[in-house]
């Protein structure tokens, strides 16, 4: 599950079709296809154009505000078959991380590169294993479970790593990372390096996904989407 700015809902279906929800709960547009293997990941930070990646085909397919494709990309044209995580970029381009040569690259949609970051196994004596990618505020964010959040600038240059375990994917909120571990949501604050929990209800039926938009918490169960409104507080 992911949300796009606005408040949208996106929820990849066990079939594999991408369905997008309102604020309110109703369904607004599907996307569906037989021909790429499964939906890896979604960011529908830009809701003109939703990125949708499928890793076994190393594709990425664009759509529109619709859900309707406008564009698919094939990463094997430029020799990139380690892809693990793609996200969107403020300028319309594309960042991915190409784990065999241990870089950070940011492509048009015409597949040139843009901008690439040095070696990481140089700079950070270790090989991330990203299971999640997103640029936020002209800085980039790449979760590993094991090593912690790596965070790059906009020209893909290594910055530092945070020491934060075990984040499979996360959102960005002004300077707040918000991400969820089991039944808890987390949101840690990158200026005052502090964390605050907000406990998920629900957690007995077993909770899939969690997510935040504006002032609403978004929670995803194996059966049905929750939406609850919180305040400033996290209440």
């Amino acid at each position: 599950m992911t949300v796009d700015e606005i408040g949208n809902i996106y929820i990849v279906r066990k079939d594999n079709s991408l369905v997008r929800f309102t604020p309110a709960g109703d369904s607004s547009a599907f996307f569906r296809t037989v021909q790429n293997g499964d939906i890896g990941q979604v960011d529908a930070t830009n809701p003109l154009r939703v990125i949708v990646y499928y890793p076994s085909y190393s594709r990425i397919v664009l759509l529109d505000r619709m859900l309707s494709r406008k564009n698919e990309l094939d990463l094997r044209r430029i020799n990139s078959v380690s892809v693990a995580a793609v996200a969107s970029s403020a300028d319309g381009n594309l960042w991915v991380y190409d784990r065999f040569n241990a870089r950070l690259r940011k492509l048009s949609e015409q597949l040139q590169q843009v901008a690439e970051s040095n070696d990481l196994r140089q700079e950070s004596h270790q090989v991330p294993v990203a299971s999640f990618l997103a640029e936020r505020d002209w800085k980039v964010f790449l979760c590993d479970t094991a090593k912690g959040i790596y965070t790059f600038d906009r020209y893909g240059n290594y910055l530092n790593t945070l020491a934060i375990f075990g984040v499979k994917k996360l959102q960005v909120i002004n300077n707040q990372l918000v991400y969820r571990q089991a039944d808890t949501l987390f949101s840690w604050d990158m200026n005052k390096a502090m964390s605050r929990a907000l406990l998920l209800p629900g957690a007995e039926v077993g909770i899939v996904d969690a997510a935040i938009a504006r002032d609403l918490l978004y929670v995803l169960y194996a059966d049905r989407l929750s939406i609850f409104r919180i305040d400033g507080a996290g209440q």
